[in-house]
């Protein structure tokens, strides 16, 4: 890792000169509704900086929310022609992430790499770099923490940026990270550790995950799910909010001579997700449905990938319509 320094008054040069050489940059726009949302920039004054968090995560720049896997033609010859566009995906810079999205694209690249690689995720998360900032302030949806992360945490960032009385201190984790610095090295210099816990929020921790662990192993038969689930409408907000959801559903549109088969969101909430064609529905209640979203977050991805797939960045709690808090949930059933 290597540590520098950037002033405040360089960023929108640092970020404006990315534009400039050709890259593409994602980063967090206030909406006239009041919401920050994660948009393409064309310079650093349309990005937002005053914000707890983003309503949705960036997860769509290398999972997105519709993608194109691929076109097909059957010609005249009888040959078929099937295009993919993997060679036009731009180099990507994910500018003022929050430690938990950061988190949350490592357990994306663990998702969808670790086992039978996913070439369409793996093409954009090659071309994309995160800059991520560490937080200043919360809120009581925020409970990073609870998770085993913090706002100054650098997993999943190539670069962490710390804002410190005029100055940022810079954390360069990755290679990619070192690329984008050396772009434009004469704004920062080196600098040796800082402390960076006086510059940081502090959000309530609400549980140990070494607990949850624990006492999840016993919670599926729990009468308490029945009580978590009341109130949900199956509506999906919380899932594509979230920065690690990664259900999907696989469409073909088009003829038997031509079309494309397209990738889009779906969500292990709504009621029609694991409906059969036979019209079985294995999870036929919002009690299953519900356990089942939280059961992966603290326990099946644990056992498949070794990771809590919760980062604890509160968008499903500010989201729902019901109110329904996936701490105080999963707090419930465990006790």
């Amino acid at each position: 890792m290597e540590l520098k320094l950037l002033s405040t008054s360089d960023i929108a040069v640092f970020v404006d000169g990315l534009l400039k050489a050709g890259k593409v940059v994602v980063a967090p726009v206030l909406k006239q509704s009041g919401k920050v949302f994660f948009k393409p920039v064309q310079s650093f004054a349309e990005v937002a900086t005053d914000y707890i968090q983003t309503a949705f995560s960036a997860k769509e720049v290398v999972f997105p929310k519709v993608e194109e896997l691929f076109t097909y033609q059957h010609n005249e010859d009888g040959s078929l022609d099937i295009k993919d566009q993997l060679d036009r995906i731009p180099e990507t810079v994910v500018w003022g992430l929050r430690p938990c999205d950061a988190a949350g694209f490592d357990y994306l690249n663990q998702f969808f790499l670790k086992e039978n690689p996913d070439v369409y995720f793996k093409a954009r998360y090659d071309k994309t770099t995160l800059v991520t900032v560490s937080c200043s302030k919360c809120d009581e949806s925020c409970f990073c923490t609870s998770v085993d992360s913090h706002p100054g945490d650098t997993k999943g960032s190539d670069i962490l940026l710390t804002a410190m009385d005029g100055k940022c201190y810079v954390e360069v984790i990755t290679d990619n990270g070192l690329a984008l610095i050396n772009s434009a090295k004469e704004l920062f210099t080196s600098t040796d550790t800082l402390s960076k816990e006086a510059f940081l929020a502090k959000p309530a921790t609400h549980f140990s995950m070494d607990e949850i662990k624990d006492k999840i192993q016993y919670a599926y038969a729990s009468a308490e799910w029945k009580h978590a689930s009341m109130g949900c409408y199956s509506c999906g907000a919380c899932a594509f909010a979230c920065p690690t959801c990664t259900c999907f559903d696989i469409q073909d549109e088009g003829t038997q001579d031509h079309g494309k088969r397209v990738r889009c969101w779906d969500a292990c909430g709504m009621s029609q997700f694991t409906k059969h064609a036979s019209g079985h529905n294995p999870r036929n209640t919002q009690t299953e449905r519900r356990r089942q979203r939280l059961m992966h977050k603290f326990k099946y991805s644990v056992e498949n990938l070794g990771v809590v797939s919760c980062v604890g960045c509160g968008r499903c709690i500010r989201v729902c319509p019901s109110h329904l808090n996936i701490f105080e949930n999963i707090l419930s059933v465990m006790n």
